[in-house]
Order: structure tokens, then sequence, then C-alpha cells
């Protein structure tokens, strides 16, 4: 059994995903110059300050929330896919069990070669923990959902607030540092690193209840048909987005320094930017989905561009990694070292909009992403 033969791609996915990968790229950059999640600007320039706002609010885990429901998403349009086209369940669970293991490989490359604290480990963790659940009933997902809803709102505060009392709450401390590459030692680092990043971020973020949500999203095809949708992707773009930047605000009121809790309450405060993240990467998804139903009518080459990249969303998203890390990494060009979170954001905008002019020629030419195809290939056993 091949892949999917190539059909007509809906663009509010795409969108959405083309989207995200600058997102993720902005976050990326703010380790590489210490203004990770939950560090305190309150002494730094105004232009910082107002990028450590910007990314409390609406960048820090929101950007991975919403890619990770668009992971489940996809996740189940390949299932009904197959089995649409006759594939036998055991072969489709084979399918899943192999994009999972896949998807660790590829991650764990990227983690050791150039960010410890990548995702790609951690959807490849989710795909094989709930997998199973896209062969069962709506009602289940919904069961799973809760049960894992429970799971985080305990999990998600302890973690937070364990790294506020060990003062490890910036995104440094969270992965471990980002280590060098001109030593041994950081090499060893980078090695030992490998298997906690992704149960790290299972525990400690809200992942698995956010795939489970794409599933469910997935099965309803809300961003199939986004116009047939509109009222309930009005309400969740509106409420998921408010409740998140409400849920965000005592965080990005502390690291600028206007409030000073206790690591106890610091903790809990970022456990709550967290896990109303849930909400901030559902209404993403839902407004992207909003932005499709008129670009489906006129879309511009700005937006095709971006559905592009988002096509072909692994390719994109390791080349944005390592041109982030190439610009701002101290052991290599080291500009890291010179520009404060402000200037991050700007290299990550700078890495993505170089991604979208590719992903365009990409686009003409009707070409795959090279990482996407292999990963078809690692999959699928190489067949069309």
């Amino acid at each position: 059994v091949g892949p999917p033969t190539r059909a007509p791609r809906k663009l509010a996915p795409d969108l959405a995903r083309g989207a995200m990968l600058m997102l993720i790229a902005m976050a990326y950059a703010g380790v590489y110059v210490g203004g990770g999640f939950g560090t305190d600007v309150a002494g730094d320039p105004f232009r910082d300050r107002a990028a450590s706002l910007f990314t409390t609010l609406f960048l820090d885990n929101r950007a991975f929330p919403m890619f990770a429901i668009l992971f489940g998403y996809g996740m189940a349009w390949m299932v009904s896919r197959q089995l649409a086209r006759g594939t036998s369940e055991r072969e489709v669970r084979r399918l899943l069990r192999r994009r999972g293991g896949f998807l660790l490989l590829f991650g764990f490359v990227h983690a050791f070669l150039v960010f410890p604290g990548e995702i790609l480990t951690s959807y490849g963790l989710a795909a094989l923990v709930t997998g199973w659940l896209l062969f069962r009933s709506n009602r289940a997902i919904v069961r799973a959902a809760v049960v894992f809803a429970v799971f985080y709102v305990v999990t998600v505060p302890l973690a937070m607030v364990g790294m506020a009392v060990a003062g490890g709450s910036d995104a440094a401390d969270e992965y471990g540092l980002v280590p060098g590459y001109l030593t041994a030692g950081d090499w060893i680092e980078r090695l030992v690193f490998l298997p906690f990043g992704p149960l790290f971020i299972a525990f400690a973020y809200p992942l698995l209840i956010l795939v489970v949500l794409g599933y469910r999203a997935g099965r309803a095809g809300l961003l199939d048909d986004p116009a047939a949708h509109r009222g309930f992707l009005t309400r969740v773009a509106v409420v998921g987005t408010s409740l998140s930047v409400l849920g965000a605000l005592p965080v990005a009121l502390t690291v600028q320094g206007l409030l000073s809790p206790g690591a106890l309450t610091e903790g809990l405060a970022m456990g709550l930017q967290v896990l109303s993240g849930v909400l901030g990467g559902a209404g993403y998804a839902a407004l992207f989905a909003l932005w499709g139903i008129r670009l489906e009518r006129r879309s511009s080459p700005l937006a095709r561009a971006v559905a592009a990249m988002g096509q072909r969303s692994l390719t994109f998203y390791i080349l944005n990694s390592v041109l982030v890390a190439v610009v701002l990494h101290p052991d290599l060009l080291g500009l890291g070292t010179r520009v404060g979170g402000f200037g991050a954001l700007l290299v990550a905008a700078l890495a993505w909009s170089v991604s979208l002019v590719l992903a365009a020629w990409l686009e003409v030419r009707n070409r795959p992403g090279p990482l996407d195809q292999l990963m078809r290939r690692c999959v699928h056993g190489g067949r069309r």
C-alpha cells in the first residue's frame, strides 16, 4: 500500500502550518539569546521588553499547541483516507507506528545536531501512545481528551512550580541549556538529553490532549470545510484567543517586573500560561480556518506561498531551525550574543522569509519538500 494519491489540498490547514512555522522559529530564536519563556526582562531595553511581552502573550506555548492540534488533524486525515481507499486496519496501524517511529528518528537527529528542545520527537511519541484512538469512536476520543485534561491540570502546575522553585523558569534551563559544538562535553550533553526531551514535554506540557483534540477536529472536518462550521470556528477563535491572552497575563506582568510573586505563585502562574495555551492553539487554528474561507475564493501570492510552506512543513520546520541556529548560536555565527529578544525575533522572521521564497519556488515547480518526501518513503516503504 502506497501513500494516498495526490488530491486537491485544503488551504486552511496548510496556511495555518506555514504561519505557525514562523512563530515556532521565533520561539526557538529566543532561547539562543537567553530570552525564553519566563525570563526576567525588567532591566532590558524597551524593544526587548516589548518583544518579551509579545512572545509571552501570543507566542510562548501558543504556536506549539496549534501545531500539535494540526498534527493530530493530519493523522486523522491520513487514517480516514487510507481506510477509504480500502487499506486494511492492520496495515493502517502499521503505517501509524512507522510514522511515529520515524518522527522520533528525525527528531532525535534534529535534537542532537541542532536544537535539543525540538518537537518532532514529542509528536512521534504522541503518535505511538495515542494513535490507537483513531480506530475508536468519537466518544472514546472525547473521553481520552477528558482524561488527559485531568492529568495535565495536575502535572503542568507541578512541573512549572518545580522549575520556579529550582530557579529554572527560563527556556534555557527548561531545555537544559543549548549545548555548544566545540567540546566532547557538548556532544555528550546533547546525546544524554535525547531520551528526556520528549518525555519532559509529554508530561510538563499538554502535548497529548492537543493531539487528541486534533483527532476530534479531523473527524469533524473542521478545517476541510470551514465555511460549514463558520459559527463554531468564530466562537472558538474569539473565546480561545481571549482566554489565552488572559491566562498569559500574570507571567507577562511578572517578567516585566510589574509583579513580584513568590516561587510557588510564579510557578502556578506559569502553569496557567501553559494550560491556557491549549485554548490559544485552538483559537489560532480557528482564526486561520476563517481566514482560509476568504482566501479560498481569492488568494494572494503571499497566502499561496505560506500554504506551500505548510504543505512541506517538515522540511521547513527543520530548515528554519537550522538557519536560526547558524545565525544565533555562539559557536556558529554568534549573533545571539549581540542581540536581545527583539533582534532574535527579527532573525527568525528573516529565516522564515528565506524559507518562504524557497517554498514558493518548490510549489511553482510542483516539487515536494525533500524531508517530507523522505518521510513518505520511510513510512510507505518507497511505494507509490
